[in-house]
Order: structure tokens, then C-alpha cells, then sequence
């Protein structure tokens, strides 16, 4: 009524927002974020006895890497905070980090964070090769590309960095399958001869499950960075920045 609008319209089971509802968004949101930073940096945190929920965001390959760790974290030193966890990609965080879905987010981004993020690069990651352990070792660039390949591809693409290094040496490889998360690799290599090239940080923590082993990679590709960003108005908030080290720690052992 105040609006002259409805600013949420059914959706079949959801409610969007009306073009209206957007706008407002955008011309309250710099506000709000303004204030919870003001109280965030007021508001001292005590992870031993205060309560809070936590709204992380970030890839697969960081959830196998980061999450045994951080968990524990939390819980032994936080042990009245919740922890959210969305899963996403260099697509999709960012707009979970516009609207508030998450305030932290650990990935590899291809474009620069949202407007209202910081960022910080924690660790560039080479890549290598992950097989069953009762295959052969690698032997060079030629058996690479002989061995099917299992590809992890959030949007099923058949392609990836391998590929493109590959194409600029006048080779090319079969992906014999595509998944959707690196942890499915461990449903798919084990007791096969297909072969998977993924970052190393990957690799240890997908080998640590055991039948796995790992070959460096015959093929020069670029390394992935992985950065945390996170929301501006959680800058000084003294429990984000608490969670933003207890990241960085899990992600640097």
C-alpha cells in the first residue's frame, strides 16, 4: 500500500520480486549494509560462548579441502555457531555474495567479486594427475593422451583447461565422462583406467580416501588461484573476520 505495489508476486510455489521490489533494493542496500557494518565493528565476538550462523559459500574442490578442518575449527572453539554452506562456481557465488545469501566466499573466480567485496588471493594451485593405483604410472605426454579421461564440469561441458593447453601443442584427449563435482571422481576412477588431471589440492585430499594415486601432470597448464571474497559490510565485523582466519588456516595446512 505504501508503495502502490505488490513487490512480491506469486511465482508457482515462490515469490518474486516486482521490478519495483528491485529497485527499492538497490536504493536501500548500500544503507543496510552501512549499518551492519557500523554494528558488526561495535559488536566485540566471543567465539566460546556467543551464538551465530555463519553463511560460507564456495566450490567443490574447496569443500573437500576446506571443510574437515574449518568444522572442527567451529566446533571446538565456537561451539554455539551454525555454519551454512552453499556450493556454487565462478558463476554463481558472486550473486549469492550480492544479495547476502552468503558473506564469505573460497574460489576460483574468473571475473573481479561484486562491486560491494573485498579479496584476498590465498594459493595457486598447480595441477596433477589422479589414476586408480593398480594402473601404470603416466609415461609422457603421448600416454596422456592415449588414457580416457573422467573431466569434472559444473555446466557438462567435454572441455576444460587441459584442452585448451592440449590444442595449443596440436594435441587433443577423450573425456570419456563428465561429472559435476570433484568428489564424484572418487565413484568414477576407482577400479577403472580412465585418468583425471585436477588441481593438487584436490588430488591429496581425493587420494587421502585411498585407490587413488597421483602423476604429475605432462601437460603445462596455467595455475588456478583461489581467492576469498567476501561482502564489504562484513570487512570489520569482528565474527566474520574471525571466520575469514579460521578459512585461511584450513585452506593453508
Amino acid at each position: 500500500e505504501e508503495f502502490g505495489d505488490a513487490l512480491l508476486v506469486r511465482s508457482g510455489r515462490e515469490m518474486e520480486p516486482t521490478p519495483r521490489a528491485l529497485e527499492l533494493v538497490a536504493a536501500v542496500r548500500p544503507h543496510l549494509d552501512g549499518l551492519a557494518a557500523a554494528l558488526g565493528a561495535a559488536a566485540p565476538f566471543d567465539p566460546a560462548v556467543d551464538r551465530r550462523v555463519f553463511r560460507f559459500g564456495c566450490t567443490d574442490a574447496i569443500a573437500l579441502a576446506v571443510l574437515p578442518r574449518l568444522t572442527r575449527e567451529i566446533r571446538h572453539q565456537a561451539p554455539g555457531c551454525d555454519l551454512v554452506v552453499r556450493l556454487g562456481d565462478f558463476r554463481t557465488l558472486p550473486g549469492m555474495l550480492s544479495t547476502g545469501e552468503i558473506t564469505t566466499a573460497l574460489a576460483y573466480l574468473r571475473d573481479d567479486p561484486p562491486a560491494n567485496a573485498k579479496r584476498k588471493a590465498l594459493r595457486h594451485s598447480g595441477w596433477v594427475v589422479l589414476r586408480d593405483q593398480a594402473t601404470d604410472p603416466i609415461a609422457g605426454l603421448d600416454d596422456f593422451c592415449r588414457r580416457p579421461h573422467a573431466l569434472v564440469s559444473p555446466s557438462g561441458d567435454l572441455t576444460g583447461f587441459v584442452d585448451d593447453a592440449l590444442s595449443e601443442a596440436q594435441r587433443s584427449r577423450r573425456v570419456a565422462i563428465a561429472v559435476t563435482s570433484f568428489g564424484m571422481l572418487l565413484s568414477v576412477l576407482p577400479g577403472t583406467d580412465m585418468i583425471a588431471t585436477v588441481p593438487d589440492f584436490v588430488a591429496h585430499e581425493l587420494a587421502a580416501f585411498g585407490r587413488l594415486t597421483i602423476d604429475l601432470s605432462p601437460v603445462a597448464i596455467p595455475v588456478v588461484t583461489n581467492t576469498l571474497v567476501w561482502r564489504a559490510a562484513a570487512d570489520r565485523d569482528s565474527a566474520e573476520r574471525w571466520l575469514r582466519d579460521q578459512v585461511q588456516r584450513a585452506f593453508a595446512v
